[in-house]
């Protein structure tokens, strides 16, 4: 399902370990580093990764420096509109993007 995008995105990488299973490591290539992995123990932890994921290439095309939580309308349809094509093959996922992204009032 996020195959490609996990193949685009230069910040992450979903890699296997026969110890711990699925690891969501944080990395940059400019400089090079590896920062925090985390462990993936579901496809309800790499769907909410990977939504995340999503929702920070926006923020990072629009050139702003801020959390989603801070997003702005504008900012907030392209998230929604990105993550559609996603929700509508894994709709029993739907409410992360509720908690990743709530509406504001």
């Amino acid at each position: 399902m996020f195959a490609e995008h996990l193949r685009q995105c230069p910040d992450f990488e979903l890699l296997w370990s026969d110890k711990v299973g699925y690891v969501w490591l944080a990395i940059g290539l400019e400089p090079l580093y590896v920062d925090t992995g985390r462990r993936i123990e579901s496809a309800e932890d790499l769907c909410r990764e990977c939504l995340e994921s999503i929702g920070m290439d926006v923020l990072y095309i629009t050139d702003n420096d801020h959390g989603l939580e801070n997003a702005d309308p504008l900012e907030r349809a392209e998230i929604r509109r990105r993550w559609k094509p996603f929700m509508d093959q894994l709709p029993q996922f739907s409410y992360l993007c509720g908690e990743i992204l709530p509406q504001k009032d």
